[in-house]
């Protein structure tokens, strides 16, 4: 069975963007994060810049931090669950897309403001959407590989 690419694939390339543009805005929070608390680089929020922090601005920045170094850790993840995904049912797969940028937002958002109790509310969109993804994925790889 040969995957042909039709025009709804650009769906998942759109969503794709989307993630990919949010995670550079979760680092470039990082950048302001960086300036307004003055943990200067190669800091990662644990060594001599951050040690002059009191320990709400210490909690605060490293939020920031975390919940941007969580974006990166998955990216890839998500990318290629999305357009695995995307090859067998694209709009399907966009739509997760979505789903999972909403819940990268709400996420992202909880954790700045609540510390990491707060990202409590974004993980189960961005798990739904990461598990339907290669659910969709695999299952179809299975039926293409298997059954064909």
């Amino acid at each position: 069975m040969a995957i042909v690419l039709g025009t709804n694939f650009g769906y998942c390339v759109l969503a794709a963007v989307g993630i990919s543009v949010q995670c550079v805005l979760a680092g470039a929070q990082v950048g302001a994060a960086r300036k307004k608390y003055k943990v200067d680089y190669p800091d990662n929020g644990g060594g001599r810049f951050s040690d002059k922090l009191s320990d709400d601005d210490w909690i605060k920045f490293n939020s920031i931090k975390r919940a941007s170094d969580n974006y990166s850790e998955q990216v890839g993840i998500i990318l290629t669950m999305l357009m695995a995904a995307g090859l067998f049912m694209p709009r399907a797969a966009a739509s997760l897309g979505a789903v999972y940028m909403v819940g990268r937002f709400v996420y992202a958002a909880g954790y700045k403001a609540s510390g990491p109790k707060g990202r409590m509310f974004g993980a189960p969109l961005m798990a739904l959407s990461l598990v339907s993804l290669a659910g969709i994925a695999a299952y179809n790889a299975a039926l293409i590989t298997f059954f064909a």
